[in-house]
């Protein structure tokens, strides 16, 4: 049988440069096992070389892959968190500019432009049969039906940064919503509420 080398706890602690607390330690936890003699009793103070500094290296393996995967993980998050705040800050940004409009605000104002357009376009036949009743020209006819639609087209013409941001602001303060669309009360009308 191959003669196994042993040292004792203070060698031990040198080679794998640890406190010797640190070596009773580690055998306490099971990591590093003492060495045995022929009779399998446990020799006191006594570590097997080469199996000691394996299981040494493998704990150490161990607690660097558990440190690397928390330490990637708390990077991860943090950078997650980092990007939303960061595209937070973009949204307010650009709700603060008028270029970002939140889509139930984009919804009212786009009922109210299509409310107003079919109500006008349901008030040609109204508008439009006194004055056509015993016209016979062609053109007078179509002039007028031109105009009346031409109006009530206008209600879709374009996108008016202030006619939308009154409408919005005009809505939301009657359902007593906040105005900055995202955390609290925008700047000017606490502003306006402190006079």
């Amino acid at each position: 049988m191959p003669r196994v080398t042993t040292i004792d706890v203070t060698q031990l602690s040198r080679l794998l440069d640890i406190a010797p607390r640190t070596v009773q330690h580690l055998t306490a936890e099971g990591i590093l096992t003492r060495a045995r003699d022929e009779d399998g009793r446990e020799l006191r103070g006594r570590y097997e070389l080469v199996a000691s500094v394996r299981s040494y290296v493998r704990y150490l393996r161990e607690q660097a892959r558990l440190d690397d995967a928390s330490e990637s993980k708390y990077i991860m998050l943090r950078n997650a968190k980092m990007g939303s705040e960061s595209e937070m800050s973009d949204l307010r940004l650009q709700l603060f500019k008028g270029t970002l409009h939140r889509d139930a605000d984009v919804e009212w104002v786009m009922t109210q432009m299509l409310t107003a357009f079919k109500a006008r376009m349901l008030a040609i036949p109204s508008r439009l049969t006194r004055q056509l009743i015993g016209q016979k020209k062609f053109q007078v006819i179509y002039d007028l039906l031109m105009t009346e639609i031409e109006l009530a087209l206008r209600e879709l013409v374009g996108y008016d940064r202030q006619r939308f941001a009154r409408a919005n602001n005009d809505f939301l303060r009657g359902q007593g919503a906040d105005e900055s669309g995202l955390n609290g009360k925008d700047d000017t009308d606490a502003a306006s509420e402190s006079e």
